[in-house]
């Protein structure tokens, strides 16, 4: 559920690539195509070939953890005495103390978009446009349920951090790369079978010292494999209020457009903020449209809550998702959910030296051990300063590892690509290009 206070607020420090580059070829089988049945560009075929092989290196865990090792600390900094002095400033150049931070990295965070991860697999499964369509906007609408009870930040990435995360219970597998520092974006791709799911976050701020406002431009985008369909949509602007004075809450704004770029349907839902709807701001209205503009379902529902399909007249009820109750102790557990609190779980199988979970500030804060982490934090973060210095002493170019820069020639943007490294690495255990970042 990538929110409030997200891959925003840190020190603007970057890692020096001295890598070499793994050449991308039809044997590895990857290509650089880029039209609408080969989006992204990692081939379907080689990746039905491995995944099999993917699933059976990583972990098979049968239950995950259902609380942190240590609750979550009661803040003593003062927060007004800190945002005072951002008012007008370029936040996303400004380091956060740990104490607002929560355990995971905005990495780990962005993940959260797929929660709901049976909405993907019934989106692929479903046997008319129109149906698939509703379930999208039923999975953009599902990345918000936590946004009323989750108040810290995420730990922004250092630059190459990743995050793996292969679910063989659910037939997955996932990568997050920070492709850039600044401006601060995030890359994530997301593979099973039957789809593809991807999307580039990045984000303009606006700090107005009783609140905060986030604008995601970045796009998200899904690609059955069956028919090569792909669909991509936007997300709400977020705005937190009361940092200073009383408690936080946070509203959206904005409409949400789902696109089928090879049919032409859409499906909208519209993100009504306090201010225009009162108590009533949680409420989502949208409709399923095909390429005339006819409406064939309504979409109704709360973006902490759930969403239900009905048919044009408003027959017809059905439940396309349901958001999970939360946890025991939620507050203290800093408002993950149990999906959440997955996400920073050590795992053995895990060897990727740049993966979040080997992040130490993190896993200290993890483990309650506050003073440790902070210093932790100072250290990485002055790490990051001498690199790119030496970086830009040398002239150097930063380029990411298993994310590339490609034109997309449905939505007329350009972003980053999964290019389908990572998994060879995975595969070899030699993760020797990577860099040193912790």
């Amino acid at each position: 559920m990538a929110t409030a206070l997200d891959n925003d607020i840190e020190s603007g420090d970057e890692f020096e690539d001295a890598l070499e580059d793994l050449p991308l070829s039809k044997e590895n089988g990857y290509t650089k195509s880029c039209d609408s049945k080969s989006i992204p560009i990692a081939n379907p075929d080689a990746f039905e070939f491995l995944l099999p092989m993917i699933l059976a290196q990583s972990s098979k865990k049968n239950s995950f953890r259902n609380n942190l090792p240590f609750p979550r600390d009661r803040s003593t900094t003062n927060l007004w005495t800190f945002l005072k002095n951002l008012i007008g400033k370029d936040v996303t150049r400004i380091s956060m103390p740990v104490h607002f931070n929560e355990p995971l990295s905005f990495t780990q965070r962005l993940c959260e978009d797929i929660e709901y991860i049976e909405l993907l697999h019934k989106a692929a499964d479903a046997d008319t446009e129109h149906k698939r369509l509703a379930y999208l906007a039923a999975l953009a609408s599902s990345c918000f349920v936590t946004t009323l009870t989750r108040h810290s930040k995420p730990f922004n990435p250092l630059l190459g951090e990743t995050y793996e995360q292969v679910r063989t219970e659910d037939g997955y597998c996932l990568i997050v790369e920070q492709v850039s520092h600044h401006p601060p974006i995030t890359a994530l791709h997301c593979e099973s079978d039957k789809w593809m799911f991807w999307e580039e976050y990045k984000l303009d701020i606006k700090f107005r010292g009783q609140w905060v406002r986030i604008q995601p431009n970045g796009l998200v985008h899904f690609k059955t494999k069956a028919d090569g369909h792909h669909y991509s949509w936007n997300k709400p602007h977020t705005t937190v209020h009361n940092l200073i004075i009383g408690q936080y809450w946070a509203d959206h704004e904005g409409e949400v457009t789902i696109q089928s770029h090879q049919t032409g349907d859409q499906a909208f839902v519209d993100w009504i903020p306090y201010s225009k709807a009162k108590d009533r701001y949680r409420e989502l209205n949208g409709e399923v449209v095909d390429s005339n503009g006819s409406v064939i379902y309504q979409l109704i529902g709360e973006w902490d809550k759930g969403m239900k399909r009905y048919n044009e007249d408003g027959s017809d009820e059905f439940t396309l998702w349901t958001a999970h109750e939360p946890i025991p102790d939620n507050e203290r557990q800093y408002g993950f959910t149990l999906f959440s609190m997955t996400l920073n779980e050590e795992d053995s199988s895990v060897k990727c030296p740049t993966d979040s979970r080997k992040r130490p500030d993190q896993r200290l804060l993890e483990n309650g051990q506050v003073d440790e982490a902070a210093e932790e934090k100072a250290r990485l973060e002055e790490k990051q300063r001498a690199v790119r210095k030496a970086r830009e002493k040398k002239k150097q170019e930063w380029k990411p590892l298993w994310f590339e820069e490609y034109d997309d020639p449905d939505t007329g943007t350009t972003y980053y690509a999964f290019n389908g490294k990572y998994w060879d690495a995975k595969l070899k255990n030699d993760y020797s290009m990577s860099p040193d970042i912790f």
